[in-house]
């Protein structure tokens, strides 16, 4: 069995090093920080395939969302919440289309009335906001803690022989005739038949190491932990202004696109009271409630905005693993993935994301 390397510990590396580790590889984890402390830690975790196009991308994260629940059930974990998501939209026209074409594609999603959509999100009103608004509701999504997910694969790897070398920074990665040789910040090396690029927005970076080419777009992300009384929010709440969801006992997590990108402009504090202030519009349970974390990050894209997965035909023995939605697709492309580099079978799943269309 070979001996792979797999760079990265969030939810993609750590699936991908659990599933080769279960194929009897010798697996080796490493990571500059601990499990899920980067991307993985800092994502709103919502798992769905909801605006997912075409057709063939939106049964790869179907798929992903499957895979979520096989994969907890085999491990006895406890990360996945399947509370359901709700959208509130201006355009109701493009809300419609979006139920039809995701219905038409077997997938759980339906329109709400208003009388309805009080039913689903008891909590919630829309006041003065949205008062022309349309929503729907997609019962079969779910969010994830995340470094919990992470953290139990991570371990139930390790239970399986995988070795965890956790806090090395990686500087070096050069291809040798007998594999390819990995050196550490501290001047350490280490040698592996193959090694497994899951390094997320750092991705292009070690890429680069080894003279590949990996066009990778990095966005500013942010997630803030709210406090809120029980029972505040049933599920997933995606608005025109801010998104919402469960973030476990007394906790609720707070999202916007519209935030994102003013990330380095203005302080995340800032912008998180910001977050504050527009879910406080949208559920009067929040009143009083106080920032508890704020957790800014960073969103990884690959050039044309699907996975990078698979073999590098020029690079013997380097895969990559680098993906939007790693939260959704982590241990899909963990599995599928390891399945490659033990069998050598693409599944077709990832037949449009290889590698070297770049």
């Amino acid at each position: 069995m070979p001996q792979v390397a797999v760079i990265g510990a969030g939810i993609v590396g750590a699936s991908v090093a659990y599933w080769l580790a279960r194929g009897g590889a010798d697996v080796t984890l490493l990571d500059a920080s601990d499990p899920a402390d980067g991307t993985t830690g800092r994502s709103f975790a919502w798992v769905n395939a909801n605006n997912k196009t075409p057709r063939g991308y939106f049964d790869l994260n179907l798929a992903g969302m499957r895979e979520h629940v096989a994969l907890q059930r085999e491990l006895g974990g406890e990360w996945l919440r399947r509370t359901g998501n709700t959208i509130v939209s201006k355009d109701g026209d493009a809300l419609r289309r979006k139920v039809r074409r995701l219905s038409s594609w077997g997938y759980e999603a339906r329109l709400l009335s208003g009388e309805e959509l009080e039913r689903v999100e008891p909590g919630v009103r829309l006041g003065d906001s949205f008062p022309d608004a349309s929503a729907a509701h997609f019962p079969g999504e779910s969010w994830a803690d995340a470094p919990q997910a992470a953290g139990a694969i991570v371990s139930s790897a390790a239970e399986l022989g995988a070795e965890l070398r956790f806090g090395v920074e990686v500087v070096g990665v050069e291809a040798k005739a007998t594999g390819l040789r990995v050196t550490f910040g501290d001047g350490k090396v280490f040698e592996a038949d193959t090694l497994v690029n899951a390094c997320g927005p750092d991705g292009a970076a070690v890429a680069g190491l080894l003279g590949r080419r990996l066009p990778l777009d990095v966005f500013p992300g942010l997630v803030v932990s709210v406090s809120a009384p029980e029972g505040a929010l049933r599920g997933l709440l995606h608005t025109p202004e801010v998104n919402l969801r469960p973030d476990g006992p007394g906790r609720l997590a707070v999202h916007h696109d519209s935030v994102d990108g003013r990330l380095g402009r203005e302080s995340p504090d800032a912008l998180a009271d910001e977050l504050l202030e527009r879910a406080e519009g949208l559920l009067p349970a929040l009143e009083g409630s106080k920032v508890l974390e704020v957790r800014p990050g960073r969103r990884p894209v690959p050039g044309d905005g699907y996975p990078s997965v698979g073999a590098v035909a020029g690079v013997p023995g380097y895969y990559e693993a680098v993906t939007h939605s790693g939260v959704t697709l982590g241990p899909l492309i963990g599995r599928l993935l390891a399945e490659e580099i033990l069998s050598g079978r693409v599944d077709p799943l990832l037949e449009p994301y290889r590698p070297d269309r770049f």
